[in-house]
């Protein structure tokens, strides 16, 4: 078995166990039950990013694909560091996307070779894009974690990937815009950045009210980011 599956497996056990301890914290009011799930979600974090490591020093038989979806899920599996935790019900949602994207890289069929273009420049690109796509993740799962309460939502996140994101856009653009003459070609992944950055940027500049719409701004971003990150 890879070394990676292993550790994204034992990962998801851990962040199922968390999301079904965080709303019996509500139910039971347990003592000191919410601070096990904050540290159950750190080890679900520790044990991605033990997983990405080992694959990346040398388990050949690792997709790329795969490895890019865990280093997402190491982004939003660890717990929000602030003073006022999320409720129960909200931090048993806010770990989803984690959940979600470790789940992704379990089950996807592994592939020997990798997609895209080599070189020193596509492996940058690639970086950035998962970059953005871990702290996309990050961003919903703090976005659902608040989304049941009136607690102001922590913004940092969501405010970093944006300039990031828009970096990455707008220098893809000017790059095509000097090989090609037009800011945006054909590529399907092109799309997909710039729709991203489309939606991220309606999810920054959305009112505050309704409050779920920019948490689902920010899931859509995150989506189309995740799709880039996977096939580029």
């Amino acid at each position: 078995m890879p070394t990676v599956v292993a550790f994204t497996g034992l990962a998801c056990g851990t962040l199922l166990a968390a999301a079904g301890l965080a709303p019996w914290d509500e139910l039971q009011q347990a003592p000191g039950l919410s601070k096990a799930v904050r540290g159950i979600r750190w080890m679900a974090g520790g044990l991605l990013l033990t997983g990405a490591v080992l694959a990346w020093q040398g388990d050949q038989s690792i997709s790329t694909p795969t490895l890019r979806l865990t280093l997402m899920a190491i982004w939003a599996a660890p717990p929000a560091i602030h003073r006022r935790p999320c409720p129960p019900w909200g931090s048993a949602l806010s770990i989803l996307p984690a959940l979600a994207l470790a789940g992704a890289g379990l089950f996807l069929t592994p592939s020997p070779t990798e997609n895209g273009a080599s070189g020193l420049a596509a492996a940058l690109v690639r970086l950035a894009v998962v970059t953005c796509g871990g702290l996309g993740a990050r961003a919903l799962a703090q976005g659902l974690g608040q989304l049941t309460t009136s607690i102001p939502r922590f913004r940092r996140p969501s405010a970093t990937a944006h300039v990031l994101l828009t970096l990455l856009a707008a220098s893809t653009g000017i790059v095509n815009l000097w090989q090609r003459g037009a800011m945006w070609g054909g590529n399907a992944d092109e799309r997909g950045l710039a729709g991203a950055w489309l939606a991220w940027s309606a999810a920054r500049l959305s009112p505050r009210q309704p409050p779920w719409l920019p948490t689902v701004l920010t899931a859509v971003a995150t989506l189309l980011l995740v799709v880039v990150a996977v096939g580029c």
